[in-house]
């Protein structure tokens, strides 16, 4: 039985793996492409201006724009980072200032290609140890047909280290969700879905 849910658990983690490499691609076409507009926009600027200026004596040279836009880019893109790292979980404004505007728009496709990064990192990577943990408590939520206490997770997976793996795992391929109630943080199944992969399944035989 075990082992049967331990292999579903396996393929359910495949899926999900399998979900976030397509996301992470198509997140990274998108910035590819949104980076070539900008080019392509920068470029027609600069031949457009350059050529009010010198009609006659221009001849436009790609390298430098190329350069320069290439350096403008890591830069913001690093401005990006920064601001995600300080302020992780940015609380939702009612009102922002002219200049919030305008970083907002500054650092848009900066952050776009930021979240590349951290979409790739939702995959779920959990060895064969990990595995057994995480199904253990998988079952033992649903042997308690209920939520269960975030207190008593030490005593099914007492490693903090990967007691924290696994809950980040689960929570985001879906299995599972933490619950802040009146009465306390519990860990309860995401969805009936989540359910279903932590059930175990009987072979009759005729």
């Amino acid at each position: 039985m075990g082992e049967d849910g331990i292999a579903r658990l396996k393929e359910h983690l495949r899926q999900h793996n399998r979900s976030v490499l397509l996301l992470t691609l198509a997140t990274f076409v998108i910035s590819a492409c949104l980076w070539a507009g900008l080019y392509f926009v920068v470029w027609w600027l600069f031949l457009f201006f350059g050529s009010a200026v010198k009609s006659i004596d221009f001849h436009p040279a790609s390298s430098p724009v190329f350069r320069t836009f290439a350096a403008v880019s890591v830069l913001l893109c690093i401005v990006a980072w920064l601001t995600g790292w300080l302020r992780p979980n940015p609380k939702p404004q009612d009102h922002k200032s002219i200049g919030g505007h305008f970083l907002d728009l500054l650092l848009a496709v900066p952050r776009v290609t930021i979240s590349v990064f951290g979409t790739g990192g939702a995959a779920a990577r959990l060895n064969d140890t990990e595995l057994e943990y995480a199904w253990n408590l998988l079952r033992r939520l649903e042997e308690t047909d209920r939520q269960l206490p975030i207190q008593s997770l030490p005593v099914e997976i007492p490693d903090s280290t990967m007691r924290n793996k696994i809950l980040l795992t689960l929570q985001l391929s879906r299995l599972i969700q933490i619950r802040a109630t009146r009465t306390g943080t519990f860990v309860a199944f995401a969805n009936p879905e989540a359910r279903e992969v932590a059930q175990e399944r009987v072979k009759l035989r005729f």
